[in-house]
C-alpha cells in the first residue's frame, strides 16, 4: 500500500465511499489516515492505470497551512524525476465531498513503510540497512542537485516496494533553496527524532539536515531505536542539540568500526563537520558494501582519528576533536527552541484515543517494549516458561493478540525461558534449495553466505552449527555456499589518456597498474600498449600496465642569433640542445657572420633538431648567400640561391 504521509498512517477497518474527484480520479478504497491527511487507492479513468490520492481530512480542508503544504508538495516532488522518489502526476481541488478539497495525484507504491517493516518483521541485517540508506541518498542527491531539501527524512516518509525498492515520499515540508526568504528560520519543522540540531534551534537550513536524519534514520535501522529518546518532543530535541550519541555497536554487536563511523559522521552536531553531501555518504556506504570506492576516505576510520570508543563493560569513552559551537547564544537560545518546539509537535500529541495492537510473539522483550512504546502502549510480563517455537527471552504469547487498547494500555506477554535442543541435520554437499527446506522444516533459520569455490555452483561446502550438533528452534545456521567466480571483462584503452584509462578501468572493477613511457608517433601522454589485451576476461580487481606514449619537448630558437659569429651561435644552440649545420657554400670560420637560418630565428623546435646557418665572409663584407655574375661595367647580375644541406631527420 501507499502512504505517502507525513504523519504516522493507521489502517482503517472501513474504506471510503467510493467518489470521483477531477472527473477523473475514481476513488476504490481508503489505504491509511493520518494526523491531517487521507491516502486512496484510485483509477485514473483517463489513463487507466492505478494511483495513490492524498486529500486533506474533511475537517482540515479549508485549513490555508494545510492547503500551501499541499501546493509545495506537488511543487517540490513535480520537479524532481527519479526512481527512489515516489512522483506527483496532478493535482487539483474538487467539491465531490463536500466543500473544496485539495488533492494530489501519486504514483502508486506497492509496498509498505520503512516505519512498517521495522516493527512488524526480522530486523534488516547490517548490509541491508545500508542498502535502504543508499537508496534514501541516491533520491536526496537528486533532489539537492534541484535544489530541494526535503527536511523530514523518517521511517514514515520511506517506502519499500515489496521487490525491495526504495522510495522517498512525502515532500510536503521540503523547500526549494532558490525561493529565499519563503521559510521563517526560526520555524522549527520536522519530527522530533529525526530532527537535526540546526532545525530544533530554528535555525537556517541546507542539504546537510536531510543527512543528519538519514543518519538518524540508519541509527534505527541498524540498531531498532533512534539515537535519542525522551518523554516529550522537546527533551529529545535538546538531545539532539547538546548530547553525543552512542555508537550504534553498543547496541549491535554485529556492527563494526567502519559503520560507526559513518553513522556518527552523519550524527555530527555541526553541519561544516557532517558529511557535506548526500554523494559523499553515499560513496562511504557503497565503499563499504564493496560497490564503489570511497569519497576519499570520508567518514571511514584511519589511524588517529577521535572516534567514540566502548570497553568491555560497555563504559563510552568519547574523544571528540574539539568543542562544538552550536549554541552560540547561550541556553536561552535552546530553552525558546525548545519552547517552541514543543509548542508546535505538543499541538499533534493526541490526548488518549486508540492505538492498534501490534504483533509483539517472537520478538526480544527490549524490542516488544520498543514497538509498543512507538504507539503509546506499554509492556507487562506475565510469566516466564519454556516455549517450544521460541528461544530464550523472545515473546512466546501476548494479550490482546490483536485489536485496539487505549493509549497508555498494556500488552500482556510471555517470554521463553528456552526452547528444547533438537539435532541439527548435516546438510553439507547438498543443493541450498534442498538444504534450507530441511533445516526450515526442523524448525531452523538459515542464513546462506555465498563463496568462490570449484564447486558446483550453489552447493553447500559447510554450516554451522555442524551437523549432529544440539541446537534450539529456532537458531539460525550458516550455511556456506558455493558460487562462480566473478569475472570482469577489459576494456580497449588505446588512445585513451591515463585518467581515461582508470575511469575506463574502474568501470568493470579494474585498476589502473604501472605506466611506461615510450617512443610513439601517437599523441603524446595517450596509451600505446595494455599489459591485458581488450576482451579478456580476468578476475575482479585485476591490475592493467599501460604505455603511454612520450611526450615531445620543444624548445626555442633565440631571435637575436642573426649577426653573430658561427662560434657564438653555435655555443647558444647547442646549450638548448640543438644541432648546428652551415649552408652549402657558406662560410665555415669560426669568425664568419649568421645572417639567416632554417628554420627561421624565433621559431619553436623539437629538441635535438638540426638549425641550418647561412653565412657571411666578415673580410669581404660579402654575402654567401648566393653568388653573382656579369661584366666589369656593371652588367645584369644574376643571384643563385644557398645550396642547403638535405633536411635531417628530427629525432623522437
Amino acid at each position: 500500500m501507499n502512504l505517502g504521509e507525513s504523519d504516522d498512517l493507521t489502517i482503517p477497518h472501513q474504506g471510503h465511499p467510493t467518489a470521483l474527484l477531477g472527473g477523473r480520479y475514481e476513488l476504490r478504497f481508503l489505504l491509511g489516515s493520518g494526523g491531517m491527511a487521507e491516502v486512496h487507492l484510485a483509477h485514473d479513468l483517463r489513463l487507466d492505470r492505478g494511483v495513490a490520492v492524498k486529500t486533506l481530512r474533511g475537517d482540515l480542508a479549508h485549513e490555508p497551512v494545510l492547503q500551501e503544504r499541499f501546493r509545495r508538495e506537488a511543487q517540490s516532488t513535480a520537479s524532481l524525476n527519479h526512481p527512489s522518489i515516489a512522483a506527483v502526476y496532478d493535482t487539483g481541488e474538487d467539491m465531490t465531498l463536500g466543500g473544496q478539497l485539495p488533492y494530489l495525484v501519486m504514483e502508486y507504491v506497492d509496498g509498505t513503510t520503512l516505519r512498517e517493516t521495522l516493527y512488524s518483521g526480522p530486523s534488516p541485517t547490517v548490509e541491508r540497512a545500508l542498502e535502504i540508506t543508499a537508496g534514501v541518498l541516491r533520491a536526496l542527491d537528486h533532489s539537492h542537485r534541484h535544489g530541494i531539501v526535503h527536511r523530514d527524512i523518517k521511517p514514515a516518509n520511506v517506502m519499500l516496494t515489496w521487490a525491495g525498492e526504495v522510495k522517498v515520499m512525502d515532500f510536503g515540508i521540503a523547500r526549494d533553496e532558490r525561493d529565499v526568504g519563503m521559510t521563517q528560520t526560526s520555524a522549527v519543522i520536522g519530527t522530533a527524532l529525526y530532527l537535526s540540531p540546526e532545525q530544533a534551534m530554528g535555525r537556517e537550513t541546507d542539504a546537510r539536515c536531510d543527512l543528519y536524519s538519514t543518519g538518524c534514520l540508519l541509527y534505527e535501522l541498524l540498531t531498532l531505536r533512534p539515537p535519542f529518546t525522551g518523554e516529550t518532543p522537546m527533551a529529545v530535541m535538546y538531545q539532539h542539540i547538546q548530547e553525543v550519541p552512542s555508537p550504534p555497536s553498543l547496541y549491535n554487536p554485529g556492527i563494526g568500526p567502519q559503520v560507526d563511523a559513518i553513522v556518527l559522521r552523519a550524527l555530527e552536531k555541526d553541519a561544516a563537520s557532517r558529511y557535506q553531501s548526500a554523494e559523499h555518504m553515499l560513496a562511504d556506504i557503497e565503499a563499504y558494501l564493496g560497490s564503489g570506492p570511497s569519497a576519499a576516505g570520508i567518514g571511514l576510520p584511519q589511524p588517529g582519528n577521535d572516534l567514540p570508543d566502548v570497553d568491555a563493560d560497555g563504559e563510552e569513552r568519547r574523544r571528540r576533536r574539539g568543542s562544538l559551537p552550536l549554541v552560540s547564544a547561550g541556553a536561552i537560545v535552546v530553552v525558546l527552541a525548545l519552547i517552541l518546539g514543543w509548542f508546535m509537535f505538543g499541538q499533534d500529541a493526541p490526548a488518549g484515543g486508540k492505538a492498534d495492537v501490534p504483533d509483539l510473539v517472537g520478538r526480544t522483550l527490549e524490542e516488544a517494549r520498543r514497538t509498543a512504546a512507538n504507539v503509546d502502549l506499554t509492556v507487562t510480563v506475565d510469566r516466564r516458561e519454556p516455549c517450544a517455537d521460541q528461544p530464550k527471552g523472545h515473546i512466546c504469547e501476548q494479550s490482546p493478540k490483536d485489536g485496539e487498547l487505549t493509549k497508555g494500555e498494556a500488552v500482556t506477554v510471555t517470554v521463553s525461558t528456552g526452547a528444547p535442543k533438537v539435532e541439527v541435520p548435516d546438510v553439507t554437499d547438498k543443493d541450498k534449495g534442498d538444504a534450507s527446506r530441511i533445516l526450515e522444516d526442523k524448525g531452523f533459520a538459515v542464513k546462506l553466505r555465498y563463496v568462490e569455490s570449484q564447486d558446483d555452483p550453489g552447493t553447500v561446502l559447510t554450516q554451522s552449527p555442524g551437523g549432529g550438533e544440539r541446537a534450539e528452534k529456532g537458531t539460525e545456521v550458516v550455511l556456506r555456499v558455493a558460487r562462480e567466480a566473478d569475472r570482469a571483462t577489459v576494456p580497449d584503452l588505446s588512445g585513451a589518456t591515463v585518467d581515461e584509462a582508470r575511469k575506463l578501468l574502474a568501470e568493470q572493477n579494474l585498476k589502473l597498474g604501472g605506466t611506461t613511457e615510450v617512443e610513439s608517433g601517437s599523441e603524446s601522454g595517450t596509451v600505446v600498449g595494455q599489459s591485458v589485451a581488450s576482451g579478456e576476461e580476468v578476475e575482479p580487481g585485476t591490475s592493467v600496465d599501460v604505455k603511454i606514449a612520450k611526450s615531445v619537448q620543444t624548445v626555442e630558437i633565440p631571435a637575436d642569433i642573426t649577426g653573430k659569429t658561427l662560434a657564438e651561435v653555435r655555443d647558444e644552440l647547442g646549450a638548448l640542445g640543438l644541432q648546428v649545420a652551415v649552408a652549402t657554400g657558406s662560410s665555415q670560420a669560426d669568425d664568419a657572420v649568421v645572417t639567416s637560418s632554417t628554420p627561421q630565428a624565433g621559431s619553436e623546435v623539437e629538441a635535438g633538431s638540426t638549425v641550418v646557418l647561412s653565412m657571411q665572409d666578415p673580410d669581404t663584407g660579402d654575402s654567401d648567400e648566393g653568388t653573382t655574375t656579369g661584366g666589369a661595367t656593371g652588367g645584369a647580375t644574376e643571384t643563385a640561391p644557398p645550396q642547403l644541406l638535405p633536411p635531417l631527420p628530427l629525432p623522437r
